[in-house]
């Protein structure tokens, strides 16, 4: 592969030289005898000749690549395997299996926001040690909530929380609905699906799909805002912005059956008889989220192995080290 992507560089740098020599005959009065129509001539054909050589030999060179030079090959199945293969003679052959992992998907990611969710989820037990004592439980839970809409807004950095936060400013004016919502499905196919992928990963970022369900609702596309929730809270059953929606939603669908079931996953209030279920809830969450903080150590693990394994292949073969990738 190598050799015969140099040869056509070669065989292009080789005409070129070619042709500034026969332009410098054609200039020199040493050489003023020679007929000059003949010289471009010669001197245009070597360039079309040096063009379809140099096309000929990188042709052959992509063809011959995939036995010669691709000892590592990466796959990644619908599923959720990650398979990794190798020539035979390969010591780093990696097997790697994901099953069922959320987390995959749009490469490496903070996980310091899911912590913190999750110590926020915990904080949601009105007897749990890092609550204000000074304050009473709705102060507390307060605070925690606000706290989770900040996480949810900017878990993609500030400048994707802007554009979040500016298309929200124009939900105000009904005309500007349609834009809006463009807008918000702009934000999540950019942030939630991956390459080559029609299936949205709403764990990436829930907030824009929350903002866009929100929207639906108000236009009155009551089944599409339904789906749109569904969608988030099988990302972040905790999300209790969604699930005070569902059940709003359902209300209007006259969705008893549908309202019932999404009260009962809701977040249970601060009363002493509800005090054993909002244990129970905060525990059930903390579990599903501490299981995704695992699933996104893991796909980040992966995608680490990757980029270790891909940096160490493409490698200069240059004296002066300089990145053949680049």
């Amino acid at each position: 592969y190598f050799l015969l992507s140099s040869l056509s560089y070669v065989l292009l740098s080789a005409c070129q030289i070619c042709v500034v020599v026969i332009q410098y005959c054609v200039r020199s009065s040493r050489f003023i005898k020679i007929n000059t129509r003949l010289m471009h001539s010669s001197s245009s054909s070597l360039v079309i000749v040096a063009a379809v050589l140099g096309c000929i030999a990188r042709s052959c060179a992509f063809v011959l690549a995939p036995k010669q030079l691709m000892t590592k090959k990466v796959s990644i199945h619908d599923h959720g395997t990650i398979l990794w293969l190798s020539n035979d003679d390969d010591d780093d052959a990696i097997d790697i299996s994901i099953t069922d992992n959320k987390m995959m998907g749009g490469g490496i990611r903070d996980k310091s926001f899911l912590e913190r969710e999750i110590e926020l989820i915990s904080r949601l037990d009105p007897d749990h040690a890092d609550n204000n004592a000074e304050y009473s439980d709705l102060q507390n839970q307060e605070l925690v909530v606000s706290e989770l809409w900040t996480i949810w807004y900017g878990e993609r950095g500030p400048l994707n929380e802007q554009r979040l936060r500016s298309i929200e400013e124009t939900l105000g004016d009904p005309s500007q609905w349609e834009i809006a919502e463009q807008k918000y499905m702009e934000l999540i196919n950019e942030q939630c699906k991956s390459d080559g992928e029609s299936k949205l990963n709403l764990c990436n970022w829930v907030e824009p799909a929350n903002r866009l369900a929100t929207l639906l609702y108000l236009m009155g596309r009551l089944k599409e805002s339904k789906t749109w929730c569904e969608a988030i809270l099988e990302a972040k059953p905790w999300h209790i912005g969604a699930l005070s929606g569902i059940v709003m939603v359902c209300v209007q669908l006259r969705d008893e059956e549908g309202a019932t079931k999404y009260i009962q996953m809701g977040l249970p209030n601060l009363s002493t008889e509800m005090r054993s279920a909002r244990k129970a809830w905060v525990e059930k969450n903390v579990e599903i989220a501490t299981e995704q903080l695992l699933q996104l150590q893991s796909s980040n693990e992966i995608y680490e192995k990757i980029s270790k394994a891909f940096s160490k292949e493409i490698v200069s073969t240059d004296d002066d080290n300089s990145s053949s990738w680049q």
